[in-house]
């Protein structure tokens, strides 16, 4: 459970990242490519084994290079949203991708969940919906928000297809080869943009890949030990929590009563996942 707590805090700590080195920073790109060259460093230096593997590396190239290009789409996205809707509706959407991993857990791996977790599944749908709601006038980009919420998802899932057809000595690979990929096209992207790299692009790229290998190592250690049906629908609402009290604080992002109602919400169905 430990790991699944780090994994939401490391996800709240992305777009509040984001928030800040959008507003204090030019290049978006070489910002990325900054934050995927931190995480990829992590990733490499946490590997207890740093010999390549001689067998069983299929699954960790092809699922870490097609999560790396995920990863990278999805933050551009997420930023853009963040831009036009704010860190909060951003973050509701990009959370709300927890149906496509779900779903895919229950038709491919048949991980079916007990009631009370069902129960809890759906508050937190439910108020994730409620917090989407509280701001109706300010989604400027609903079909950007919604591009959001399935690339979120379809990202997530391959952190469990990993963890269901590949080798637990691989998490470090998988990892690296996520972050290296990312790194590689943020890089192309920034030469093809003509983005100039400064220091406020290293430091704010690196003040963002540390949380991000962050939400995905946590988030992959915690998919090991816990299951799928349980770890999304507790990261997402989680993250939710986390990213709406900082956004309110530090962002001074006004919630209305029924974003605080679904904030309630969200506790209640937390409690109820982990029963």
């Amino acid at each position: 459970m430990l790991d699944l707590l780090l994994a939401i805090g490391s996800s709240a700590a992305v777009s509040a990242m984001l928030r800040i080195g959008e507003a204090r920073s030019r290049g978006m790109y070489a910002r990325f490519a900054m934050n995927y060259a931190s995480a990829a460093l992590l990733a490499f230096l946490a590997m207890p084994v740093k010999a390549f593997p001689q067998n069983g590396y299929g699954s960790a190239l092809g699922l870490g290079a097609a999560q790396g290009v995920m990863y990278l789409l999805t933050l551009v996205i997420l930023q853009a949203n963040i831009r036009k809707n704010g860190v909060i509706l951003s973050a509701t959407f990009a959370r709300l991708g927890l149906i496509v991993p779900m779903v895919f857990a229950v038709a491919a791996f048949g991980e079916i969940p007990s009631g009370v977790q069902m129960l809890g599944f759906l508050l937190a749908c439910g108020a994730i919906w409620m917090l989407r709601a509280g701001q109706p006038g300010k989604a400027a980009s609903r079909g950007g928000l919604l591009i959001l919420l399935l690339c979120n998802g379809l990202t997530d899932s391959l952190a469990k297809i990993f963890e269901q057809t590949g080798s637990r000595n691989l998490d470090g690979w998988f990892l690296l080869i996520t972050f290296l990929v990312a790194l590689v096209v943020s890089l192309g992207m920034m030469v093809y943009r003509r983005e100039k790299l400064g220091w406020r692009e290293i430091l704010y790229g690196c003040l963002v890949g540390i949380p991000n290998y962050g939400s995905v190592f946590f988030l992959l250690r915690a998919l090991t030990h816990l299951p799928a049906v349980l770890v999304y629908p507790t990261y997402s609402a989680g993250t939710i929590l986390a990213v709406s009290l900082i956004g309110a604080a530090a962002f001074r992002e006004r919630l209305e009563r029924r974003q605080w109602l679904g904030l309630g919400v969200i506790l209640l169905a937390l409690i109820l996942l982990n029963l």
